[in-house]
């Protein structure tokens, strides 16, 4: 798949849900603008004494009309997003492991396994909620907001929904700078939690060693010194959404002093009935879940573009180790091994770990390979195997390079 082009892959397949959701969800957002348009209503008609008992109780039932539709609207746009996030997600999860099983042993020899696991858990995690609640989130801060200034505008006082609206607009700026930031620690804990991950897994695997030196003290001051380093990481995501949600707060709450102050006096003056003083105030407040939800969507989209870009550093590796362009057209392998002159380093900075090794074995032979730690024992194991490619030399298998023998044929006649 081509880097920025995993997710949406994904995302057309189940492209149909993902409507039917949208639409659902454009429908509850539509069906809610009639709630304080009814409650308006009724206060007025109240007020106004224009308004009997059976006036009331048809406008209470059309309440519950509309309540009814949302619930049920709500129901299904959750099963179609939510759900279909989830199937992505699990599919996700599915190929990334496949995507690692194709990598080659050099790549796991760069890459540790807690930076793996990150992304199995809080990568894949982030990216469900980008494409689950964070897709709610910023439709409903366009979709909800756009419908609910156009009934504000048009069903009460265009004036007093221009005021309201001067501070709410800051949200959205400071919404740009929050997401950049957010983007940049998000990756920054990411790589934190990665390091930690790894240096537990490290020391549990090598507790014997840890142990037969004397070194628990050493390895508790290294631990608290990366979980020190990831709690810092975390606390600076932790500190910025702390910053801006009590910020967006205020500057609601700014708009709905605006709205009691002018709105009061409108409704006093006359200007506006006093349901549609109330009307507004209603919609002020469903305003408020846009407003928020623009705030969570970036954070939720800041976190699925640093998790998707991890993710597709490994959909973009390479394997080193493929099968020749023109494999040998073989079904087994009977056992003669052939060595000669095999030399082998992992890298250019490191000292060869076999040297003009050669080996002849006949099938049903015996052989037993006898040295330090560090000799080449499991060296010449995996060369065997194809996990790594031979420097120098060669090997063969019933008198065929090893290079041209296909992969699955060597590995599964190797027990």
């Amino acid at each position: 798949m081509k880097k920025k082009g995993v997710l949406l892959a994904y995302i057309w397949k189940y492209k149909i849900p993902y409507l039917l959701g949208l639409l659902t969800l454009l429908m509850v957002d539509y069906v809610n603008l009639f709630i304080p348009q009814i409650t308006g209503e009724i206060t007025d008609g109240l007020a106004s004494f224009t308004l009997d008992l059976n006036g009331v109780f048809q406008l209470i039932l059309s309440l519950l009309g509309v309540a009814l539709l949302i619930t049920i609207g709500r129901v299904f746009w959750r099963v179609f997003i939510f759900g279909t996030s989830r199937k992505i997600e699990n599919e996700l999860r599915n190929d990334l492991f496949s995507k690692l099983e194709e990598l080659s042993q050099t790549y796991f020899n760069t890459h540790k396994t807690g930076d793996l696991m990150t992304h199995f858990t809080n990568d894949l995690e982030a990216l469900r909620n980008s494409i689950g609640p964070a897709v709610i989130s910023s439709f409903d801060a366009i979709v909800m907001t756009a419908l609910v200034l156009y009934q504000m505008m048009v069903y009460v006082d265009f004036k007093l929904t221009l005021l309201t609206l001067i501070p709410m607009s800051l949200i959205a700026i400071g919404g740009y700078y929050f997401g950049e930031e957010f983007e940049r620690r998000f990756a920054k804990k990411q790589d934190a939690f990665a390091k930690l991950s790894d240096h537990v897994q490290e020391s549990i695997t090598g507790e014997r060693v840890i142990k037969a030196f004397v070194q628990e003290e050493k390895q508790d001051k290294a631990f608290q010194k990366v979980n020190d380093y990831n709690k810092k990481m975390n606390m600076r995501v932790v500190k910025l959404m702390a910053t801006f949600m009590p910020l967006m707060d205020f500057i609601i709450g700014i708009s709905y002093v605006i709205t009691i102050i002018y709105g009061g006096y409108l409704a006093l003056t006359a200007q506006i009935t006093l349901g549609r003083f109330v009307a507004f105030n209603q919609y002020l407040g469903m305003l408020i879940w846009p407003m928020i939800a623009l705030g969570d969507s970036i954070t939720s989209f800041s976190q699925g573009r640093a998790a998707i870009g991890r993710i597709n550093q490994v959909f973009d590796e390479i394997p080193d180790i493929v099968d020749d362009e023109h494999p040998l057209d073989i079904k087994e392998l009977y056992g003669d091994i052939s060595i000669r002159h095999l030399s082998f380093s992992y890298g250019d900075e490191f000292q060869d770990a076999l040297s003009d090794l050669s080996i002849e074995i006949k099938r049903g032979e015996t052989l037993a390979i006898l040295g330090r730690t560090g000799d080449g024992k499991t060296t010449l194991v995996n060369l065997l195997l194809r996990l790594y490619d031979i420097s120098e030399g060669e090997i063969l298998f019933d008198g065929h390079d090893i290079k041209k023998i296909p992969l699955h044929v060597l590995r599964s006649s190797i027990a």
